[in-house]
């Protein structure tokens, strides 16, 4: 049973980890979701990433609590210290513990390594890699205090195949996945797990960014471009967000404890 257990998701408010707190909810987990929005964030070059509105976190956070929980919604960056500090504070002085970390937040950058902006590489690494690491950090006290705990990061194929002009997302999720396994060594004694999820491409606001970047570099129109990346895979479509929340779930049961360490792939029998 889940109900009354509090979990922290990044980049909760639209996408996958909006998806993953609303199932959460559902569950009778209370929330805080962090999101950093639109209205602060200042895109870097070849920056390919969907924000969301301070008015789509709120609806997240409503949507949350139409299930009966209790929702907070931060905005804020994984990637800077003070942020994830005061994401985890509020949590405890609100919600009063912290059971769940679902480091989902990412960004991501399409560009060869020659020419590649430094500010742009570094970026990626800070919001996808430096950002998981900083919340395990923070949440990890409180976790090894009651003797329980869940940290599950969003990964991706990219963890584990390399791809052309996406040097920097496919170095963060493949560093994201050594570092998921050597924590979940860590704490596997004291009954907290760690474990990734690898999804192919997801149905979220930022796919048709990337669609239309590859569209262009392929000389081919999104719609094509689309339908190309959608025969690769054995079931002909995209993962949906809800499935990768269904999955979320079912790893912070306790009949889930003995996985620990593992990155389950989400990719409809793709074998890359």
């Amino acid at each position: 049973m889940l109900s009354g257990r509090v979990a922290l998701v990044t980049g909760g408010a639209s996408g996958i980890g909006r998806a993953i707190a609303v199932r959460l909810a559902q569950e009778g987990v209370h929330l805080c979701i962090l999101s950093l929005s639109r209205e602060r964030v200042r895109l870097l070059p070849d920056e390919l990433k969907y924000f969301a509105s301070l008015g789509e976190l709120e609806q997240t956070r409503q949507a949350a609590e139409q299930h009966g929980v209790r929702c907070l919604a931060l905005e804020g960056d994984v990637s800077v210290t003070a942020d994830v500090a005061r994401m985890v504070a509020t949590t405890l002085e609100k919600l009063g513990r912290v059971d769940v970390l679902v480091n989902n937040a990412a960004t991501s950058c399409v560009h060869s390594v020659l020419g590649h902006e430094d500010e742009s590489f570094l970026r990626v690494l800070k919001v996808n890699l430096f950002g998981p690491y900083l919340c395990a950090k923070a949440v990890l006290p409180h976790m090894l205090a009651g003797k329980w705990g869940r940290i599950i990061s969003i990964a991706s194929t990219s963890a584990h195949v390399g791809a052309a002009n996406y040097s920097a997302y496919t170095a963060s999720k493949h560093g994201l996945l050594g570092f998921s396994r050597s924590l979940a060594l860590e704490v596997a004694p004291h009954q907290i797990t760690v474990n990734t999820i690898s999804p192919a491409s997801v149905e979220t606001p930022s796919t048709p960014l990337h669609i239309g970047k590859w569209a262009e570099q392929a000389g081919l129109s999104p719609a094509e471009m689309r339908q190309r990346w959608v025969n690769d895979y054995p079931q002909k479509r995209f993962i949906l967000p809800e499935e990768i929340a269904a999955l979320v779930v079912y790893l912070c049961q306790d009949e889930a404890r003995g996985i620990n360490g593992e990155d389950i792939r989400v990719t409809t029998g793709a074998m890359w």
